[in-house]
């Protein structure tokens, strides 16, 4: 019987601090008063996406040159067959971006087409050509909101 009250002795003193513990943790915060002159919460804007611009030429033969620009930065190839396309990336900043897209050509005769193409949609198109040996030059252009 003495292993039983020296039982009682240790595990009733370990009962009572593992109680005490249990009920001694930390109190929880208090929920945060509430007030009216809280800030509003601002409505988050998805982030803009760059357009693409796509210029293209499409038609018979061949350009002699075609040149290109967007927002002054002017690029040029040399003799090309058509179809001829150029992926350009406007950037995505609210302001207006400024695009022209010009062709020269000159031989047998044919027809030119040139069009542009924003994020999938078609926005500007035109056509030039003629019979017999043609010289000659044609542009188009436009604006992206970016």
């Amino acid at each position: 019987m003495e292993l039983r009250t020296a039982a009682r002795t240790v595990f009733a003193p370990v009962a009572l601090l593992a109680a005490l513990t249990a009920c001694s943790g930390s109190p929880a915060p208090a929920p945060a008063p509430s007030s009216s002159s809280a800030a509003p919460v601002k409505e988050q804007v998805p982030d803009r996406q760059p357009h693409t611009l796509v210029l293209n030429a499409t038609g018979s033969g061949s350009l002699k040159q075609i040149t290109y620009t967007l927002d002054g930065v002017t690029k040029e190839t040399g003799q090309v067959k058509m179809p001829w396309r150029q992926s350009l990336t406007v950037p995505a900043d609210g302001k207006p971006h400024q695009w022209t897209l010009e062709i020269t050509y000159s031989g047998a005769s044919g027809q030119v087409d040139m069009y542009s193409v924003v994020d999938g949609k078609e926005s500007v198109h035109t056509a030039s050509g003629g019979h017999g040996n043609v010289t000659g030059s044609a542009s188009i252009g436009g604006s992206v909101e970016g």
